[in-house]
């Protein structure tokens, strides 16, 4: 018997969000960037900017930064991966 376990969820719904992103961004590269498609679907829903963090060592500074662009194909790819991972194997 296979079982899944929330780790295989979170790694899949992280594949679906990367996939759907890439989707989105290669669309915005295409368009023109007053495309209707572009304004709607490719420019971002949910901006999230966690900020720089900053570690010194004393022998080397390391700066740590996170930012997220939701976007519609990453709901899109959110969903798709769910949908895989609930009806797969």
């Amino acid at each position: 018997m296979n079982r899944k376990g929330p780790g295989i969820l979170i790694v899949t719904l992280f594949v679906g969000i990367l996939i759907g992103s890439a989707i989105g961004q290669l669309l915005g590269v295409f368009l023109p960037a007053d495309h209707i498609v572009v304004k709607a679907l490719v420019s971002p829903l949910i901006p999230y900017d966690a900020g720089l963090w900053n570690l010194n060592l004393l022998i080397i500074e390391l700066t740590f930064g996170f930012k997220m662009n939701i976007n519609f194909f990453s709901i899109l790819g959110i969903v798709g991966a769910w949908y895989y991972h609930k009806y797969s194997y």
